[in-house]
């Protein structure tokens, strides 16, 4: 029997252990910025927080995630597979991006269960905007967190929707979720 795939190369490189915490980012189809040669520098030079801070500023391209009832989706969805496929640690929706911190579930692969997450909210998320066609990117950002920067990873993921300057603590953004375990985070 073949042993899972460790690594593969889309656009971006992906190493996929089943042990570590990841920190996830995908996006809605048509969000990223049309400055494709910027976006490539600043992932090549591994300037993942410039890369993100660009991400979060974009005006143009579709903010699908606004829509509570599409926001409601994916997070009852991200939630639905927390204990199953992954442990959830915590996520924020954006308008036009998800970040998570999941430690996948010993035998799953990461690009299976993010297909299989991004397929059916997609399909979901469709229905209800009475829309058809790609919902998601194709290819998202995955990183392991390195040991001893789960605390980092997980307060840029709840912080996301303040820096932002859509609330003022991330309790306040009704789309943050936190672990239980990790209820004594700030």
């Amino acid at each position: 029997m073949d042993s899972p795939k460790t690594f593969y190369r889309g656009d971006l490189p992906h190493f996929l252990p089943n042990d570590r915490p990841y920190f996830l980012t995908f996006r809605l189809a048509g969000s990223e910025p049309k400055d494709d040669n910027l976006l490539a520098m600043l992932l090549l030079k591994k300037k993942f927080l410039e890369y993100d801070r660009v991400l979060d500023i974009i005006r143009s391209g579709p903010h699908y995630l606004r829509d509570s009832r599409v926001a409601a989706i994916v997070a009852e969805a991200i939630k639905y597979r927390d204990g199953k496929d992954y442990e959830l640690h915590a996520f924020t929706i954006m308008s036009n991006h998800v970040h998570m911190i999941v430690t996948l579930a010993e035998g799953r692969m990461l690009f299976d269960v993010l297909q299989e997450l991004k397929s059916w909210t997609a399909k979901q998320a469709n229905k209800v905007l009475r829309r058809h066609g790609e919902f998601w990117l194709h290819e998202g950002y995955d990183r392991v967190i390195r040991k001893g920067r789960f605390g980092y990873a997980i307060l840029y993921v709840l912080n996301n929707p303040v820096k932002a300057g859509i609330v003022k603590q991330w309790r306040e953004y009704l789309w943050t979720y936190l672990s239980p375990e990790l209820q004594g985070f700030n």
